[in-house]
């Protein structure tokens, strides 16, 4: 008997102890209309807080689920972080069913700081919208729709004279046609296929420009390692969807994905964000040469997280 009083509070404690390791967050929606017509455009507003120990994979939710028949997705905006911490954005939905419809659930990916909980989806509250028909409920009958009045008969020359008249357009366009058959169209030249630069390529025609522009010898040392830095967010951002220039170091450094963080790549990556703070925040003014050294290491990284990047690698098979 307390063997199976001891599993009972066992599996009552279970479900507690995941619960407490997504607190302390919510993701409100709420539409700025209580009702709507059938295809009408509805807003809602986002309101997400996080935990204090919660990244963000993504700042712009999506559909947790496939839609239901009937309800379309029209526009998503991006999250905006206020000075509270707290998350707003705005998207719009069209319902074509009416009754009470509930609005699509919205997630989004995170992670926090706790060892077991490397990735979760915080769902979006339940809300609901009236949607009414266009017509009124019913069969309503057409109202202001006249009898056709059929016109008198026509006399014979007049009938006559439209069919001549008819006869003379008809021919008219016949000769037009042969007369555009005969004239040959010029070919169309064959369009050339331009192949859009890969994020890599763009990475490094960047960092050669930056090269070029020799700002440390001209003291501006700060900006030299700032704009390096800002081309390895800008690679992270075009190839891993990764809202890197709004992360913080520590947080840029635990988001970057396992494929790029693998064999030192995360301790490497860590290292030059920390050179750049140091610049940055601490007034460190490095010489010319320290920061060509920079440039050459960030240079480096780039092609190994080329490297390791599916994406990437595939691209340049294809040119």
């Amino acid at each position: 008997m307390a063997l199976l009083r001891i599993m009972f509070l066992a599996v009552l404690l279970i479900p507690c102890a995941a619960a407490a390791q997504v607190s302390n967050q919510s993701f409100q929606v709420t539409p700025e209309v209580d009702s709507a017509t059938v295809g009408d455009s509805v807003p809602l507003r986002f309101r997400v807080r996080l935990d204090e120990r919660d990244l963000l994979f993504d700042t712009i939710p999506q559909p947790v689920a496939a839609l239901p028949a009937g309800v379309r997705v029209l526009s998503v905006d991006k999250l905006a972080r206020a000075p509270d911490r707290i998350f707003y954005g705005r998207a719009r939905v069209a319902f074509y069913r009416t009754g009470r419809r509930a609005v699509p659930v919205f997630g989004l990916p995170f992670m926090r700081a706790v060892k077991g909980l490397q990735r979760g989806t915080l769902a979006s509250d339940s809300a609901f919208v009236v949607i009414a028909p266009l017509l009124p409920a019913g069969n309503p009958s057409l109202k202001d729709i006249r009898e056709i009045e059929l016109a008198a008969p026509s006399s014979p020359w007049r009938l006559l004279g439209a069919a001549t008249a008819a006869l003379l357009l008809l021919a008219g366009y016949f000769r037009l046609r042969r007369r555009h058959a005969q004239v040959s169209l010029p070919t169309e030249p064959t369009p050339v296929q331009v192949h859009a630069p890969t994020a890599y390529a763009l990475a490094l025609d960047q960092l050669g420009g930056i090269e070029s522009a020799h700002w440390p010898e001209h003291g501006h040392v700060a900006r030299h390692y700032e704009t390096i830095v800002d081309v390895l967010r800008g690679y992270l951002e075009a190839t891993e969807q990764l809202p890197a220039r709004e992360r913080t170091t520590e947080e840029l450094v635990w988001a970057i994905p396992p494929h790029l963080s693998d064999n030192g790549l995360r301790d490497e990556f860590r290292e030059l964000l920390d050179q750049a703070d140091l610049v940055k925040f601490a007034r460190f003014r490095p010489d010319p040469e320290t920061a060509g050294t920079f440039l050459e290491q960030c240079r480096g990284l780039l092609r190994r997280w080329r490297d390791m990047s599916p994406t990437e690698t595939l691209a340049d098979a294809l040119r």
